[in-house]
């Protein structure tokens, strides 16, 4: 799979699947930016993958959560209903 350039939105990206498909996705060529509840697990992640963490947690509001990701995320589009 190549991804070269893409830019990913990863929920869950402080561990389990969602860290795994972080990682692939990275190695992948991907951008990433990485959403999770856990603050050091996410980082270590981030560090790992060369991909923006933000803390969040997606019951509230998706959308305030891509425009805290920053430049990473400056062309995703995410509405919330």
């Amino acid at each position: 799979m190549r991804l070269s350039g893409a830019r990913v939105l990863v929920t869950g990206a402080s561990s389990g699947i969602g860290a795994a498909t972080a990682r692939e996705m990275a190695r992948a060529g991907a951008r990433l930016v990485l959403v999770g509840r856990d603050r050091p697990r996410l980082d270590a992640v981030a560090a790992e993958t060369g991909g923006r963490a933000v803390v969040g947690d997606l019951t509230g509001d998706a959308a305030s959560l891509v425009s805290r990701a920053g430049p990473a995320a400056n062309s995703a589009s995410c509405s919330s209903t």
